[in-house]
């Protein structure tokens, strides 16, 4: 009976999601694009989700240009791409489960990586997601520049794992690691009298838990600052008041070889630093 069933009911799950893919294939682009913004808007409580078109991608997927998740007040990082190709897993979706490797031109270079919805038959709630980044330029990052009030410049390289509640990713799970290359980076006022930072390269990983950003290493390679970096960041409602905790040795090259000790400290838009 037990065999039986789970034959019978593969068979019935294959042909429901033969005829999901059917009607999908048939439908008119209009009807497609107000289907993926409306799938694309669930649950993104504060961000407002812009998509300019969305087509059939053969064989079997999506073809997406002009997608943006901006945040509505304007405050915190958001995604702009020109073009995304979203193509399911089969065999997550006979299961009821969506699941997408998805290739996407945006902010100057690429993403790449799969991710995957938790909820069964939704395309909210929790998901897991391993993306990859290659090339993104830093200035072209909605929100960025206003989040950590100050212009930033250069290439963004690296990977990202994560599971939870997109909207409410401070209390998700996750890995970063990044690397910033031939960037700048301006000071509201004088650091160790620089007013801004022109590095070769940032680079470091950081896990995600319970609300806060552990700063395994961030490593600053550059002519006029170097330093290394490790500590935490306690993530706020309001991005731009998150709490810094870092502690690193830093030199200045042009003023010597001597090296020294700080602390960062501060919110994300306002960090103070103080020699120790």
């Amino acid at each position: 009976m037990t065999d039986a069933f789970r034959k019978y009911g593969g068979y019935t799950a294959f042909a429901a999601a033969a005829l999901l893919l059917l009607a999908w294939v048939k439908m008119p682009s209009d009807a497609l694009r107000s289907l993926v913004l409306s799938a694309l808007s669930q649950n993104k409580a504060g961000m407002q989700v812009h998509l300019e078109t969305a087509e059939w991608a053969f064989p079997v997927g999506l073809a997406l240009t002009g997608l943006a998740v901006v945040p509505r007040d304007g405050r915190g990082p958001g995604v702009r791409a020109d073009t995304v190709t979203a193509r399911p897993a089969l065999l997550s979706l006979m299961t009821g489960r969506l699941a997408f490797r998805v290739q996407a031109a945006a902010m100057g270079g690429r993403i790449d990586g799969d991710i995957a919805f938790r909820n069964r038959f939704s395309a909210g709630g929790p998901v897991k997601a391993e993306l990859a980044f290659d090339a993104i330029n830093a200035a072209e990052c909605p929100g960025l520049a206003e989040l950590l009030g100050r212009s930033v410049r250069g290439r963004v390289d690296g990977r990202l794992r994560f599971e939870g509640l997109p909207e409410r990713w401070p209390e998700g799970a996750g890995r970063m690691d990044l690397a910033l290359a031939n960037g700048l980076i301006s000071f509201k006022a004088p650091l160790f009298g620089l007013q801004e930072m022109i590095f070769t390269k940032m680079e470091g990983n950081m896990d995600l838990a319970s609300g806060q950003l552990k700063v395994n290493r961030l490593h600053v390679t550059g002519d006029t600052l170097r330093g290394e970096f490790q500590g935490t960041i306690r993530l706020a409602a309001d991005l731009a008041k998150s709490q810094i905790a870092l502690r690193g040795d830093v030199d200045l090259p042009a003023a010597g070889p001597e090296r020294f000790a700080v602390e960062v400290g501060g919110t994300v838009t306002s960090p103070v630093v103080t020699p120790l």
